[in-house]
């Protein structure tokens, strides 16, 4: 008996794609050690969210993670490079040799105490 499936039923069925996997999975998926993910983890290197204890690395973020390390083949075109604009850093700037630079104030101590006479 062929019966049509309810909406309910036809999403159960069919399992939904992974999007975030836990740093076991991911490192498993990208065939490197827990550790080497550990260490992309706090450089920055490959992003993840944080949810409570938990920390879920989405499919999108390992993908974009391992295409920096992408090799081109000889016949391929490189990318262009980003520019980055020189006015925009600060922390590269000189520093203004115009002023002297300021010195900390010490305090000096004082007797504390009543005075003598």
């Amino acid at each position: 008996m062929n019966r049509q499936p309810k909406n309910g039923e036809k999403d159960a069925a069919k399992p939904m794609p992974r999007l975030y996997l836990r740093p076991d999975e991911a490192a498993r998926a990208i065939g490197v050690s827990r550790r080497t993910l550990s260490t992309w983890q706090s450089t920055r290197l490959i992003g993840f969210r944080r949810v409570g204890r938990t920390v879920l690395i989405s499919v999108a973020d390992i993908l974009a993670a391992i295409e920096r390390y992408r090799i081109a083949p000889l016949g391929e075109p490189k990318r262009p490079q980003q520019h980055v604009d020189v006015g925009t850093i600060t922390a590269l700037t000189t520093p203004d040799t115009s002023q002297p630079p300021r010195r900390k104030r010490h305090m000096q101590r004082t007797a504390s105490g009543p005075a003598t006479t």
